[in-house]
């Protein structure tokens, strides 16, 4: 397990939180996923983290599908979700699957509070822009 990851997993337990699974992959980086439930909805936060212990990246897959008839506004808020938030952006899949994402630059030292702030950040934001969302899908 790489430093970064370490110190991500330190923190969780420092703070008490809990995460998933945490395992280095074929590639040399190492991942993380933290489940999280937040005011609408439980999502999954996966962090990974390079090789080189400068960055690491959190992703959340699939927190809703775009039906195909609104996807121009569900792309539409999404933009405007991205504007309106720092932090985190939110991106649409070729499987019209909306995701979350971030990166930021840490080392061993920062890298778990970082991530948990990150993560903490994107609760928040799912929190108040999910709804929005759902009114989208289902107008």
């Amino acid at each position: 397990m790489l430093k970064t990851a370490e110190s991500l997993i330190n923190e969780l337990n420092r703070l008490q939180m809990k995460y998933k699974e945490a395992h280095d992959l074929d590639d040399g980086k190492s991942h993380i996923a933290c489940g999280v439930t937040g005011k609408t909805t439980q999502v999954d936060y996966h962090f990974i983290f390079d090789q080189d212990c400068h960055s690491v990246t959190m992703r959340a897959f699939k927190l809703f599908v775009a039906p195909v008839d609104r996807q121009l506004p569900i792309l539409e808020l999404m933009n405007r979700f991205n504007r309106d938030y720092r932090w985190i952006k939110f991106a649409m899949d070729q499987d019209n699957w909306v995701n979350l994402q971030a990166d930021a630059i840490v080392n061993e030292n920062t890298s778990g509070p970082i991530c948990v702030e990150l993560m903490l950040r994107a609760v928040k934001i799912i929190d108040d822009t999910y709804p929005t969302f759902m009114h989208e899908v289902w107008a």
